[in-house]
């Protein structure tokens, strides 16, 4: 009897350890990611993304823009470089066939589609190159940096030329969702404000139709992006003057956070640019960051005193990057350097680090030194000790 309990243990064991049965062992298979054309998973969480058309962008946002997410960014005064940034996030969606939806009351939406920049092979030159004399080395720390952080990154959007148009027969091609106020509904509940509730049902309706839900069970495919320009300004709603004086911004707030939901639940990015400098409440800013995954913010120097400042003269304006955000991970991209730049060149726009220059002038040096041999003479004159700390 023991000698049989011994046996049946000995098999038991036998098929527990998996010896000879084809069932225990498990090839390992890796999990499937979604293939869309023109994005790739992020090396840091795997998160897809997608690129906004502008390198040295993707670079600041962590490798590009999360499925997902909105971009919302802080137009410049004259809303002449914010454009240029929507133009390439247009024309990047073109190159890669996704879907678009571009909405604008300030700007005809046909026009900014007109006016995408023209894809090419090679990156284009640098522009203003001085030779001979004018070449200004800077110092010998800074000489292996490079001034702009694409080199940091593997890019994966294409190049463009600002001073060609895309082939209007590749944009009659994309499908393109314009959206222009001409045709609008009544508002509901806290969305009261025509505009802002006829645009929301015509992204719903543009995501349900392309099965770009996540609910949705059908393989994605293709991604759509979205570009509002010039959310809340004064052509959005004829309460903005009461809005504005009353601080109540209902309407804009809501907005804002019903399309943070759309969204998050469908394969989609977004980049909305409002007018910030028209808003005298501070507070207002706060809430529209609130429901933004990335806010960015054009400083002009047109129209300004730093247009003619000298430390500033390569520049065109401050590129200030208000919030970062933590998808999928702990904490948020970790830049090297806080302050930012863009320039537009010939060919190009561009995202640089702001490189101060050193201060060269031989007259503030020889008033300097003159006036440290004046002070240690006084003091060898009157025998008295030199002083342990120098004022320079």
């Amino acid at each position: 009897m023991s000698f049989a309990y011994f046996i049946k243990g000995f098999y038991l064991r036998y098929e527990m350890a998996g010896i000879g049965a084809t069932s225990s062992f498990q090839k390992k298979v890796k999990a499937k990611v979604v293939t869309i054309p023109g994005a790739r998973p992020s090396i840091h969480n795997s998160q897809l993304l997608l690129s906004t058309g502008v390198p040295s962008l993707d670079y600041l946002l962590g490798g590009g823009l999360p499925v997902g997410s909105i971009l919302l960014l802080e137009q410049d005064r004259h809303d002449v470089y914010s454009k240029l940034f929507l133009k390439y996030y247009l024309a990047e969606g073109v190159m890669n066939k996704h879907m678009l939806c571009l909405a604008s009351l300030d700007v005809s939406p046909q026009q900014i589609m007109q006016d995408l920049p023209a894809p090419t092979d090679t990156e284009p030159e640098e522009e203003h190159k001085v030779e001979g004399d004018k070449q200004m080395t800077i110092a010998w720390r800074y000489q292996n940096q490079a001034t702009q952080p694409t080199a940091c990154y593997n890019r994966f959007g294409h190049n463009y030329d600002l001073t060609k148009s895309m082939d209007k027969e590749k944009v009659s091609q994309a499908d393109v969702s314009l959206w222009d106020g001409c045709e609008t509904t009544e508002g509901k509940g806290v969305l009261s404000n025509n505009y802002y509730w006829s645009l929301l049902q015509e992204i719903k309706r543009k995501i349900d139709t392309s099965n770009l839900s996540t609910s949705c069970n059908k393989a994605k495919t293709n991604v759509l992006r979205l570009g509002l320009h010039s959310i809340g300004s004064p052509l959005w709603g004829s309460e903005f003057g009461r809005q504005e004086r009353e601080h109540e911004w209902h309407n804009l707030t809501a907005f804002m956070a019903v399309l943070r939901a759309i969204i998050r639940n469908s394969f989609s990015v977004c980049l909305v640019t409002i007018p910030s400098h028209i808003f005298t409440d501070p507070a207002l800013l706060s809430r529209l960051h609130t429901p933004a995954d990335f806010v960015v913010r054009l400083e002009s120097f047109q129209g300004s005193e730093k247009e003619t400042n000298p430390v500033f003269k390569d520049y065109h304006g401050l590129f200030h990057v208000v919030k970062l955000a933590a998808i999928n991970s702990l904490v948020p991209p970790i830049l090297d350097t806080t302050d930012w730049v863009f320039r537009l060149k010939r060919r190009k726009l561009t995202i640089e680090r702001l490189h101060l220059p050193p201060e060269l002038s031989e007259t503030v040096s020889r008033g300097q030194e003159e006036s440290l041999q004046t002070q240690l003479g006084h003091h060898a004159c009157m025998g008295d000790k030199l002083p342990k700390h120098l004022d320079f």
